[in-house]
Formats: structure tokens, C-alpha cells, sequence
């Protein structure tokens, strides 16, 4: 494909079985569809052939081309790889199924893409208001709001170099970049390819707020748990590759759960909804630091 006939995106999603999420993500497209000329692409990894038919009928958005890949399960990491040598967009726009997009959002990656041309660019991910309903999810969207701690927008670092609202210049996949494979699990697969670009091949990642997207999940306690062991498990394999990235990665869980006794001797058990917050930071430490020493982690 000649440069002249690539639309500006490709926009990827990597999907697995969700219908309703899936749905959702791809009607909200449409407020979009008219920012930009793009490929939808979307690779299944693994999930039911039904997936594609459940959603058929949301998969033309405007003048968009769409692609439907279907891999043998293997984890995002190897789908979106497997996607990845198919593209033809001059960017790769990284969404995830979960989400809605707000009307912009391709406008403002083309505007800061256009700024800091050849890099990457992350959007402004928000928690969606509706996944927000209990105590506990507050307290999860409060935990995962970091954006305030970037001191320069125009380079913000691999940290935050994370393929729910990421667009890259598709020169790093020609050049042969791909994601590690060895991460089967949706967790560090897009950190270490973001700390591999950042600190070894000179990818700059500039922030755009103006580029807004909801994450439309609802966790349980206990799905937020298992969901820190399975983080925990993919901290051990990027630990192993960049050792020296370890006490950076582990020592806020690792404290926690070394100050589990202390803890549990000055704080009162009485129920309240200081002590909750602090049982639930406790109880997701602990199961990060049950994944990162799972003996049967390759």
C-alpha cells in the first residue's frame, strides 16, 4: 500500500468474548467516525467465532474500512502482534474493548501526533461515572488517577505507555518493535514494550488530555484481587527481563504486606470507612505479592 492511500489510523482492539462491552465500545465510535480517516481492526484472541456475528451489525462506522482477525488464544500480546503485520494506518490507535470514546478524541491524537511527530501519544483515560456506583469502585478510579504526577506533558514516560488510549507511530513496528509474547496474561505486555522504546530506542510519549475516553468496568472486590495476582504474575516476568527495575516495580506492595501486623495492631477493627479502604489496599498488595512469588510463573 502506497503512503498516499494509508488512512491516518489504525484503530486496534484486541477482544476476546466480551459482547456487551464490545457494543458498546463500537457504537461509541461512531462520534468519531468523521475525525479522521481510519482502519478499524479488530483481533479476537481466541473467543467464540459467534463474536464477530454478535456484533456485525455495529462494524461499518462511516467511510472506515474494518478488518476482523480471529487468532488462537494466546494472550493480547501475540494478537495484537499478529494484527500489527496486517495494519496499514500511519498510526496505530491502541483501544480497548471497555471503553467509550468522547467526540475528539481523534482530533486531539492528530493534533498532538502532528506536534511530536514519530512518537507516541497517550489520551486522558477516565473512569466512566457509571462504573463508579459502589464504595469501592470510587476508591479504585481515585487509586488509578496518576496523571497528576507527570511533571512534563511533552515526555511523560514509559509509565504511562498503556494500549487503552495509545497512539504510536507505526515506524517503531516496521522497524521491527513488537510486543514480548512471553506475557500471555493483559498485564505489563504494554509496560515493558513502553519501558523497552522509552529507555533503549528513544520513544518519546507526550500526553493529551484532550483526547478523553471512559473505562466502562465495574470490579467486585474480589475480581479487583485476582485481577492484582494476574498483575502480579506479569511483574515477576518484567522483573526478570529489567532486574534492576524491581524495587520500583514490587516496594509499595512489598511494604504493605511487610506492615501487615503493625497494621493490624493500631488500627481499630471496628468497621468503618477509613478501615475498609485501608483492607482493600491491603488485601490487593497481597495478592499482587502472591503473584509476583507464584512458583509456577514461567
Amino acid at each position: 500500500m502506497s503512503v498516499a492511500a494509508r488512512p491516518r489510523f489504525t484503530i486496534l482492539i484486541c477482544v476476546k468474548d466480551r459482547v456487551a462491552h464490545l457494543r458498546a465500545c463500537l457504537a461509541s465510535l461512531r462520534s468519531v467516525a468523521a475525525e479522521a480517516a481510519c482502519e478499524l481492526m479488530i483481533v479476537c484472541d481466541g473467543g467464540p467465532p459467534s463474536l464477530h456475528d454478535d456484533v456485525a451489525d455495529l462494524l461499518q462506522i462511516g467511510h472506515w474500512s474494518t478488518r476482523w482477525l480471529h487468532v488462537p488464544a494466546g494472550g493480547p500480546a501475540k494478537a495484537r502482534n499478529a494484527a500489527l503485520a496486517q495494519a496499514s494506518g500511519e498510526l496505530i490507535l491502541f483501544l480497548n474493548d471497555d471503553i467509550r470514546c468522547e467526540p475528539g478524541l481523534l482530533r486531539a491524537h492528530d493534533a498532538a501526533q502532528r506536534k511530536q511527530p514519530g512518537h507516541a501519544v497517550m489520551g486522558n483515560t477516565r473512569w466512566a461515572p457509571e462504573a463508579c456506583t459502589s464504595e469501592f469502585m470510587h476508591w479504585v478510579a481515585h487509586h488509578d488517577s496518576f496523571y497528576y504526577l507527570i511533571a512534563d506533558a511533552s515526555n511523560a514516560g514509559w509509565e504511562y505507555f498503556h494500549t487503552m488510549n495509545l497512539s504510536i507511530d507505526r515506524r517503531w513496528f516496521d522497524e521491527g518493535h513488537r510486543f514480548d509474547e512471553k506475557f500471555p496474561d493483559p498485564a505489563f505486555e504494554d509496560t515493558e514494550l513502553g519501558y523497552r522504546l522509552c529507555t533503549k530506542h528513544g520513544l518519546k510519549l507526550a500526553m493529551a488530555y484532550d483526547a478523553v475516553l471512559y473505562h466502562v468496568h465495574e470490579y467486585t472486590p474480589d475480581q479487583y484481587v485476582e485481577k492484582s495476582r494476574e498483575r502480579g504474575r506479569s511483574a515477576r516476568r518484567f522483573c526478570d527481563l529489567y532486574p534492576e527495575m524491581r524495587e520500583r516495580i514490587i516496594s509499595e506492595y512489598e511494604s504493605l504486606v511487610n506492615r501487615e501486623d503493625s497494621f493490624r495492631g493500631k488500627v481499630s477493627r471496628v468497621i468503618n470507612r477509613r478501615d475498609t479502604l485501608d483492607e482493600w489496599e491491603l488485601r490487593i498488595a497481597k495478592a499482587f505479592m502472591e503473584g509476583y512469588e507464584d512458583p509456577n510463573t514461567p
